[in-house]
């Protein structure tokens, strides 16, 4: 109960910065501060997204793209959000790379009403449906990923996710371990041949909605795992997505596939951009499928505090990565210093 506590007020104090505007329009109006943002967004552009996925598809690894933003209620800020991934799409299908785009339900409507958030999510389901079929040779998966949030919006989420897929479209959603009711909805998923990203689960949620203790955590993922991986699953074409950075446990799904007879092209590996490059790249060495979640858009702040929130783990990177941007700044003022101690 006292991790529970310590871990509900470290991300509870995340989630008020991230969901405070006043601090957001400090923090991304820092130049100094660049650098928390160039190491866990993939740019401020489509343009530049593509870039940061071209760069990721030279190293084997392939990406999930997601337009920033989150808890929207704004009708202008959701268009946006729209034209964005349609220009987001229609870059990727020219740079032969799947269509593999991320989506958060309350950014696409859902704080307006359940049937408009539906709406936006098949608009985008629907376009990437209409140029997948556009004969181009593209390797990987073309598909919506619902990403999954706070309890309030999970049964919603999933049903969504049924009712889409029912209509034949290109869906596949998140589900978190750590949920008590998460058993039951990874059995249904996969023995409906669903395309699932299993994640432990970063919300504080209370003990009646889920376990708290990382060993409880880390048992919950495990059973999951077995799930996915079960002959029903296997059978019904399944394709799991395992969204975890714990080297063990990616051994222990390596080993477990191996001996069950999964192929290394029937699952692969998802991890956020940012964090741990080293053990993406050590994996694509060894031949497995590798996913980025690469966030792209200006409003980098929530979500990059986001994930310090998660993980106490995480901050070190976000110091790291401020410290650096920081040095530079330095650097950049010395040589102009220098510059103009010489007249030039």
């Amino acid at each position: 109960m006292k991790l529970w506590r310590e871990a509900k007020l470290w991300q509870e104090a995340m989630i008020g910065l991230a969901r405070s505007e006043p601090v957001t329009n400090l923090v991304q109006g820092r130049r100094m501060l660049g650098g928390l943002a160039s190491r866990f967004v993939g740019g401020a552009t489509a343009d530049e997204a593509l870039e940061t996925a071209e760069r990721l598809r030279d190293r084997g690894i392939a990406s999930s793209l997601f337009y920033l933003g989150e808890y929207v209620e704004d009708p202008t800020v959701i268009a946006e959000t729209l034209r964005q991934l349609d220009a987001m799409m229609t870059l990727l299908v020219e740079a032969d790379l799947d269509m593999h785009i991320s989506v958060d339900p309350t950014q696409l409507g859902l704080l307006v009403d359940e049937e408009t958030c539906a709406t936006n999510v098949r608009h985008i389901a629907e376009m990437v449906a209409e140029r997948a079929l556009d004969g181009r040779p593209r390797s990987g998966r073309d598909t919506v990923m619902l990403d999954m949030e706070d309890r309030s919006v999970t049964e919603f989420t999933l049903q969504l996710h049924d009712r889409l897929r029912s209509e034949g479209l290109p869906v596949a959603v998140t589900v978190q371990s750590y949920l008590h009711r998460a058993g039951d909805d990874i059995a249904r998923l996969a023995e409906g041949g669903a395309f699932v990203r299993l994640v432990k689960g970063a919300f504080a949620e209370p003990p009646r909605v889920a376990v708290r203790s990382q060993t409880q955590i880390d048992s919950r993922f495990r059973q999951a795992v077995a799930t996915l991986f079960s002959p029903a699953s296997l059978a019904a074409g399944t394709y799991p997505s395992f969204a975890t950075h714990d080297d063990v446990i990616i051994e222990e799904i390596i080993h477990t596939a191996g001996e069950i007879g999964w192929a290394n092209d029937q699952y692969e590996f998802e991890m956020l951009y940012g964090v741990r490059p080293e053990l993406q790249t050590e994996l694509v060495r060894r031949g497995f499928k590798v996913r980025l979640y690469v966030p792209f858009g200006h409003d980098w702040f929530p979500y990059a505090i986001r994930r310090v929130g998660e993980s106490p783990r995480n901050l070190r990177f976000a110091i790291g990565a401020v410290t650096t941007s920081l040095r530079s700044s330095q650097r950049l003022v010395r040589d102009r210093s220098v510059r103009d101690e010489h007249g030039k």
